[in-house]
């Protein structure tokens, strides 16, 4: 009777912790989606809004007096937000704004500091948004920091010793913020190659090992020249 009773107890236990694991995955999403939309909101109402009621005033339209005419006007800003990213990125698909990009770019590679931080941030969204121009060619796991302990690390390049030995470069990210990290050494046959794609190794990597996939080895070694 008394192990019945445990039985139960074990089973309600187990099934407690399920429901609420998938209350919180499906929560997640939606809580981190609106803290996005708020910071969005907030950082376009603090920007923007300001210019909007400026150029209201001007043409003399009644400034905004309760809560949900600012919302509005926040709203009509973060719109304005997304067209203008829209005619930025037509801007600079052509020559002239390929020509004005380039040159901004070189001052910020120039300036120091900031040309640490522009760099890599462009270097991982490239990584992630531009799979066919990526930095990272794949994803594989690397005994890091000791041996035994497996790290998610991005193969960058190959390289080789004395023109003998033949060692491939890894990235291996930090979590949350994978714009920071190690970069080791090793020969080929000390990584194991994984099924993860970039993206899906960012993911991993920002929400602290929540998102991985549950199988993420490749079946087999495959041999890169």
């Amino acid at each position: 009777m008394e192990k019945d009773k445990r039985g139960v107890f074990t089973h309600f236990k187990k099934d407690v912790r399920k429901r609420m694991l998938t209350g919180l995955l499906l929560i997640l999403p939606v809580y981190v989606t609106f803290f996005v939309v708020k910071f969005l909101f907030g950082f376009v109402g603090g920007t923007l809004a300001p210019v909007i009621k400026k150029v209201l005033q001007f043409y003399g339209v009644a400034l905004p007096k309760s809560s949900l005419d600012e919302f509005i006007i926040t709203f009509f800003g973060l719109i304005l937000t997304f067209i203008a990213l829209y005619f930025i990125g037509i801007f600079a698909a052509n020559f002239v704004g390929k020509a004005i990009i380039s040159y901004f770019e070189n001052l910020l590679t120039k300036t120091p500091i900031i040309k640490t931080i522009y760099s890599s941030v462009k270097q991982i969204i490239h990584a992630v948004s531009l799979p066919g121009k990526q930095a990272f060619k794949r994803v594989v796991l690397v005994d890091f920091p000791k041996e035994g302990t497996k790290s998610i690390g991005f193969v960058t390049s190959d390289t080789q010793y004395n023109k003998e030995q033949k060692y491939i470069t890894v990235f291996i990210p930090t979590t949350p913020n994978p714009t920071t990290g190690f970069l080791i050494f090793v020969t080929e046959d000390t990584v194991t190659d994984t099924t993860l794609t970039v993206e899906e190794a960012f993911k991993t990597l920002f929400s602290g090992g929540v998102l991985t996939p549950r199988d993420i080895t490749a079946p087999c070694k495959t041999t890169h020249a």
